[in-house]
């Protein structure tokens, strides 16, 4: 595993303990056909909350764990900051504007923010 998957599996797993901490994990899965959506975040077919649970977060799993390369552009930041109305999408946001700025920018996320990651 490259130093780039290990950076974002470490964001990943933030990502998902801080949507745990909101009612954004306690959604409910969306109906198979939800995920044929050719629409950016399958906005047509599901939450933000559950494409970032269901789609997303098993996506960049998937793809670090089969060792494929990971995507050169990732911007998500943005859409939540449009979706997301509480005050808890501060925390979630810092996350995915890391993720963000680590898969497009190669930039590394500060050390402050690894660290609370497992």
């Amino acid at each position: 595993m490259n130093k780039t998957a290990k950076i974002l599996t470490k964001l990943l797993n933030l990502l998902e303990a801080r949507l745990k901490q909101t009612d954004f994990w306690q959604v409910a899965c969306p109906e198979a056909k939800a995920f044929n959506s050719a629409t950016p975040f399958c906005m047509d077919t599901m939450n933000l909350a559950q494409w970032l649970r269901y789609v997303f977060l098993p996506r960049m799993r998937a793809l670090i764990d089969a060792d494929k390369n990971l995507p050169s552009h990732c911007s998500m930041t943005e859409q939540l900051e449009m979706v997301f109305t509480t005050n808890e999408k501060t925390r979630i946001m810092e996350v995915t504007l890391a993720i963000d700025q680590l898969l497009t920018e190669k930039k590394t996320p500060p050390a402050r923010l690894l660290k609370q990651a497992y």
